[in-house]
């Protein structure tokens, strides 16, 4: 089985794939071309599944060389797992309704899933998922907050009912469904979270780690 990670570019991609295939990995260029991928595996019971690190893309209608190999790939794929920046849904959201109309067996992962709450952004998981028609999981690649889940829900990946659309149509479908699922709220972040953000940050890091 082959499974294909795509998404927009930075939105953790890359890292959610190191979560998921650890260390031993190859990078490729796709035939033909200079645009590299990486390529992983990852055992499910007796089963070994590749995993690949799609180059990003906006777009299925690609405008880069990139963007044409990421539609070539996604003709190679068993399962997409679409990654997604939960902190900026609406822009993400274009990516995920083309893939499913390509009819492909799919799953989201809802990534930066912690950066939503300190944001103030609510979002309405299992609504989404209703809405999408496939497995909407949320997750943080660089803790690995929900990739266990992620893994354990590849079975589930489903092909949507979702029609061809025009893209303004698409833009319309977009907007409805983030006035369903999300909304947003103003917060204050307590001290914990100010220490563990800055704990993450290169320097702020570094320092906490010092002391």
């Amino acid at each position: 089985m082959k499974v294909l990670l795509m998404g927009n570019p930075n939105v953790g991609k890359s890292a959610l794939f190191s979560r998921i295939t650890g260390a031993r990995v190859t990078i490729s260029n796709y035939p033909g071309t200079t645009v590299e991928f990486t390529r992983g595996h990852l055992k499910i019971g007796e089963n070994q599944v590749e995993v690949i690190d799609v180059p990003g893309t906006y777009t299925l209608e690609p405008t880069s060389r990139a963007e044409e190999v990421a539609v070539e790939m996604l003709k190679e794929g068993d399962i997409v797992i679409n990654v997604v920046d939960a902190t900026n849904l609406e822009r993400n959201l274009d990516l995920t309704l083309q893939l499913l109309e390509k009819k492909v067996p799919m799953m989201v992962a809802l990534n930066m899933w912690d950066d939503t709450k300190h944001r103030g952004i609510n979002i309405d998981v299992r609504k989404l998922e209703g809405l999408l028609g496939v497995p909407v999981v949320p997750t943080v690649a660089v803790t690995g907050q929900g990739v266990k889940e992620l893994i354990n829900r590849l079975s589930d990946a489903a092909i949507s009912e979702s029609s061809l659309v025009s893209r303004e149509e698409r833009w319309t479908n977009i907007g409805n469904m983030v006035g369903q699922v999300q909304s947003l709220s103003h917060r204050h972040h307590t001290w914990l979270e100010r220490i563990a953000d800055v704990s993450v940050h290169p320097v702020g890091g570094l320092f906490i780690a010092a002391v």
